[in-house]
């Protein structure tokens, strides 16, 4: 594999000195042409006839140089390995019965020609083929381009060639054929052919054929009937609402009118004022009221009288171990 690399740097390298020799030849080769043109032009000018045999050395050099070249190249070419050759197929495709159809190949249709008043199918701006009839046929004999007016819409447009193709046929379903089995019969089995029967096709109606279905129209005295039952209805509703009455809603005309229910007698309802709440007041309330407890029980024990039931004792002490 290492030495596979090596051959191919090699020939990079072959083949790049290659390009170089061929570039000076190209250009020793031109600069001699030139030269022999002046002389044409010029035969007594010996100042340029010298510069001939100095051209041709040159070229003569190069080519020197480049023999030894392709001889390189063609070695390190023959070192690389070989593609493999393409195997040759086992049969001949085209002595095939099957396959020597899809191989055949097939003639260029050609192409249709139009006349004025010709129908055929003509392409719309959505791609879509629509049935169109040719009024008229511009542009050149090699591209011409036709006016069309689109038969069931009652549009005209001017298409190109390739927009325009002939009426397609649609093919017509075909007819199950009757079976012609023979009639075979035996004493434990009697069969007989499927007979159809091509008349029996069940009614579907039409949607264009069929006849609209007729509106039932109310007579005279039924309508005038109608319009009383209407009339009364709307002379009892407006009985029945009477005067408009204004909205609780209403808002005031004056600057100084403000929103809310009118009519009510109660002035705007006040929102209450949100106030933290005050742990400390508590406390010290607490406080108080035993400051005032000790001092009660103080004046019960000054003036020597019993109380069985304290307001107040102090909490035990827990015993600390």
């Amino acid at each position: 594999m290492d030495d596979i690399k090596e051959i191919k740097k090699e020939i990079w390298r072959v083949k790049q000195v290659i390009e170089t020799e061929e570039k000076l030849k190209a250009d020793w080769d031109q600069q001699f042409e030139a030269t022999q043109k002046f002389l044409e032009a010029d035969p007594h000018n010996q100042e340029v006839a010298a510069f001939l045999p100095e051209f041709k050395e040159n070229v003569d050099a190069v080519k020197a140089r480049l023999k030894p070249l392709y001889e390189k190249l063609a070695g390190l070419e023959a070192q690389l390995p070989q593609a493999p050759e393409v195997a040759a197929p086992k049969f001949d495709p085209e002595k095939h019965p099957l396959l020597k159809k899809t191989l055949e190949k097939t003639e260029p249709a050609k192409p249709v020609v139009y006349n004025t008043g010709d129908m055929c199918e003509a392409q719309w701006h959505d791609k879509s083929w629509y049935k169109a009839k040719i009024q008229a046929i511009l542009g050149a004999a090699s591209d011409p381009k036709y006016h069309v007016k689109f038969i069931e819409y009652d549009e005209t447009m001017t298409v190109d060639a390739n927009a325009v193709r002939p009426l397609q046929v649609k093919r017509k379903r075909e007819e199950p054929a009757v079976s012609t089995a023979p009639v075979t019969s035996t004493p434990a089995v009697i069969s007989g052919p499927v007979s159809v029967n091509p008349n029996a096709v069940v009614a579907v109606p039409d949607a264009e054929t069929a006849a609209p279905r007729r509106k039932k129209i109310k007579n005279s005295k039924a309508l005038a009937k109608s319009v009383a039952n209407w009339k009364d209805f709307s002379s009892s509703m407006g009985k029945k609402v009477g005067a408009q009455k204004e909205s609780m809603f209403r808002t005031g005309t004056n600057a100084g009118s403000r929103v809310g229910f009118t009519g009510s007698g109660s002035g705007m309802t006040e929102a209450s004022k949100r106030v933290r709440y005050d742990n400390k007041a508590d406390v010290a309330a607490e406080m108080a009221e035993m400051e005032e407890a000790k001092d009660r029980a103080y004046e019960a024990y000054k003036g020597n009288r019993i109380v069985t039931n304290p307001p107040w004792s102090p909490p035990p002490r827990r015993a600390r171990y």
